[in-house]
């Protein structure tokens, strides 16, 4: 009877010794570039020329400035928990959108950055998932390579 018990006892001791801390979302520093707003809720960004695409860059110190849509902002990003990411002290400049669909870009873009969104780097896709909407980047370079293919 007592020999069924020691398989059962060493079971723990294995499963905690296999034990490997998950490391969940991603380093600060794969931040740090240039990235492209491709999608909005899942919807591609469609921009005529001569219109700048909206992105924004992110530097070493985390510091963040980019283009919205109609106005170019700044802010400090700020990252916790591996995985979750907002823009805090945010400016922009004050340019009127006469273009309805700049407009929208831009005021959801802008909103989901303050907020805190879940963040999922893979494949080189930035995804920024807030409690409204999803934003989708790519990096710039990769964004041009694909361009000019």
């Amino acid at each position: 009877m007592k020999k069924w018990l020691i398989p059962f006892s060493v079971v723990p001791f294995l499963v905690m010794g296999c034990d490997t801390e998950m490391k969940q979302g991603f380093s600060e520093q794969k931040l740090q570039q240039s990235w492209v707003l491709t999608k909005v809720d899942g919807k591609a960004i469609t921009i005529t020329e001569p219109r700048t695409v909206p992105g924004m860059s992110i530097d070493a110190n985390l510091k963040v400035s980019g283009f919205s849509g109609c106005n170019r902002f700044f802010g400090q990003a700020e990252v916790k928990e591996g995985n979750k990411f907002r823009l805090t002290g945010m400016g922009s400049t004050k340019m009127a959108c006469i273009q309805e669909d700049q407009a929208k870009v831009e005021s959801v873009m802008t909103k989901s950055l303050q907020s805190w969104n879940n963040a999922a780097l893979e494949n080189n896709i930035l995804t920024l998932t807030s409690e409204q909407h999803i934003l989708t980047f790519m990096p710039e370079n990769v964004v041009e390579e694909k361009a000019t293919q």
